[in-house]
C-alpha cells in the first residue's frame, strides 16, 4: 500500500530531478548580458590605420574563474585575434582598423559554455594625417 508520505517523497525527487536537468541544460549564467561584460576600445574617436587596444571588460581570470579560457574578438564578423584570459587583470589584444566606417567590435568567450559579450560599435574616421603623428602623441600620464 502506498501511503501519503510514499508520494511526497517520490514527488518531492521527481521535481528535485527536472529541476537539476532544467538547471544543467541552461545556456551559461554569462550568456546573460546584464553581467557587464561588454568590449572597450582604447580611443573615442579611432583613425584608420592607427593601432588601438580591445578590452573584454569583466572577463578577468581567477576571480571569474575563465582563466586560460581563449577569447576571440571581431571586427564587423572578422576575426582579429585569440587570445587567452589572463591568471589576473583583463583580457586584450590589440586593433589596426584599415578602413573608415562603423565597426562592431565584439568578442567571443570559449569554455565550458561559450557565449558572446556585448559588443562595441564605433565609427572609424578616414586618417588625414602624415608621418608619425598621424595616429597623435602617446599618452604618458599612465
Amino acid at each position: 500500500m502506498t501511503t501519503s508520505f510514499d508520494r511526497t517523497a517520490r514527488l518531492g525527487a521527481a521535481l528535485a530531478t527536472a529541476l537539476a536537468a532544467t538547471v544543467l541544460l541552461a545556456p551559461g549564467a554569462h550568456a546573460d548580458i546584464s553581467d557587464g561584460q561588454r568590449v572597450s576600445v582604447s580611443s573615442s574617436d579611432p583613425k584608420a590605420g592607427c593601432s588601438y587596444t580591445l578590452v573584454a571588460v569583466n572577463v578577468v581570470g581567477y576571480s571569474s574563474g575563465n582563466t586560460g579560457a581563449p577569447v576571440t574578438f571581431y571586427d564587423n564578423g572578422v576575426v582579429i585575434d585569440t587570445v587567452k584570459v589572463p591568471t589576473i587583470g583583463e583580457t586584450k589584444t590589440s586593433w589596426r582598423p584599415t578602413a573608415a566606417g562603423s565597426h562592431e567590435l565584439t568578442a567571443r568567450v570559449d569554455s565550458l559554455n561559450s557565449w558572446w559579450i556585448t559588443p562595441a560599435t564605433v565609427t572609424v574616421v578616414a586618417n588625414t594625417g602624415t608621418g608619425s603623428a598621424a595616429c597623435g602623441f602617446p599618452s604618458f600620464s599612465g
